[in-house]
């Protein structure tokens, strides 16, 4: 399943494996990318979101991957457990951490005056 909107100048594509996303999930992750957003001043950016069960249904089934592309670079990253809201909130925080070292510097500042 492919979801596409957007949020602001933001590309949001949300894919499914295996699992139906409803429509609260989908609002908590277009929330966390949002406040992505602050860290990253420029042009449009592309959010893709990666949720998959895995078919076996053991522990740590589910798997997280996002990426966050923004012209010229771009950032990932995934993870894996039991809990879709506990996943979200490691993986955007991996993306905050890499966005947060990639443009906090007098190359992006400028942007945002």
């Amino acid at each position: 399943m492919s979801d596409q909107k957007g949020l602001d100048d933001v590309r949001l594509s949300i894919n499914a494996v295996n699992i139906t996303v409803d429509d609260a999930f989908r609002d908590r992750i277009a929330q966390a990318l949002v406040k992505l957003r602050r860290y990253y001043s420029g042009d449009l950016i592309t959010a893709e979101v990666f949720l998959r069960v895995e078919a076996h249904g053991g522990p740590n089934d589910k798997s997280l991957r996002i990426v966050y592309g923004v012209p010229g670079t771009g950032a990932f990253a995934e993870e894996e457990g039991e809990n879709w809201d506990t996943m979200l909130h490691t993986v955007t925080g991996k993306l905050k951490h890499q966005l947060e070292r990639k443009f906090t510097n007098s190359q992006n500042s400028y942007r945002q005056h």
